[in-house]
């Protein structure tokens, strides 16, 4: 979804989304109070949930490199 959709804002039912944060919370770079939030609006929001399960195996993706292969 593009940014500023309606949809990316959230809904009554869920709040407004987390995408944003998918990333760094699959990659446990979010502070302790982002990633609760993230975590307990996965636990309500279908669409991120969707979302989070794109970008779930991105560190063990990541863990076959080497620094090598990265420069």
């Amino acid at each position: 979804m593009a940014d500023g959709d309606a949809t990316d804002a959230g809904t009554a039912d869920c709040g407004p989304h987390v995408r944003p944060l998918l990333g760094a919370y699959v990659l446990g770079a979010l502070a302790p109070e982002e990633d609760l939030r993230v975590v307990d609006h996965l636990a309500g929001c279908d669409p991120c949930g969707a979302a989070y399960l794109e970008v779930a195996e991105v560190p063990s993706l990541l863990a076959l490199f080497d620094e090598d292969d990265l420069l």
